[in-house]
């Protein structure tokens, strides 16, 4: 199954998952994500969700490798490897470990759960 990840528009209210990136310029960005899942995808899909989601970028998850698709030069770029944390609610330091994850990684994706949270990052 392959989960792609699909900013939600912030006036249609919060979601369970974020994603959070830091661009060149290290300014940190943020959505608020709904996942789709399908079983399959290639350029044609994702060009199609491009317009429809009016996104210029997608990430996306196969067989446990990340994958962001940028729609401007439909360059797809690979991040084969995985860290995936889960994080308990009484977590003293939670801002912190964000703070090093997207300072060493770029970018991470984070699950509220009721009972604390689940960070992933995926990367080369």
């Amino acid at each position: 199954m392959i989960k792609v990840f699909i900013p939600q528009d912030k006036t249609q209210g919060k979601t369970n998952v974020r994603g959070l990136w830091l661009n060149d310029k290290g300014q940190l960005f943020y959505d608020y994500l709904r996942i789709i899942s399908t079983y399959n995808i290639n350029t044609y899909i994702l060009e199609d969700l491009k317009v429809k989601y009016n996104q210029e970028a997608f990430f996306y998850v196969r067989n446990n490798c990340g994958y962001i698709y940028n729609g401007l030069d439909k360059q797809i770029e690979v991040l084969p490897k995985v860290i995936r944390l889960e994080i308990s609610k009484d977590r003293a330091n939670l801002k912190g470990l964000i703070k090093r994850l997207l300072r060493d990684y770029k970018g991470l994706t984070i699950y509220t759960e009721p009972k604390g949270y689940v960070l992933e990052v995926y990367y080369k």
